[in-house]
């Protein structure tokens, strides 16, 4: 897991970040006070943060694409029904259904 060696013999993604963690867990009173050296590294093997960033700017940015494509999809309804020929009621369609 943390060998300091990564997935093509080079030094991996996350040792310099073990790194840090260890030293604090040696050298601490108290190991809580290295939380977010761990927290950090966690991080750095899952990326669980990142992703959950992403996937918010995301969503957003599809809510926005919605509401945009809603706002000209209502703007050319209204345009449409601004034609006389829509309006006219000669091209109404009939009651009775036929």
């Amino acid at each position: 897991m943390a060998s300091g060696f990564g997935a093509r013999g080079s030094e991996g993604r996350c040792a310099p970040v073990w790194r840090e963690f260890t030293k604090c867990v040696s050298e601490a009173d108290d190991r809580s006070s290295c939380f977010k050296f761990r927290e950090d590294y966690v991080e750095c093997l899952h990326h669980k943060k990142e992703f959950t960033v992403e996937n918010e700017v995301e969503a957003e940015r599809a809510r926005r694409n919605d509401e945009e494509a809603t706002k000209k999809r209502e703007s050319l309804l209204k345009e449409m029904w601004s034609f006389s020929w829509v309006t006219d009621p000669k091209y109404a369609p009939k009651e009775g259904g036929s």
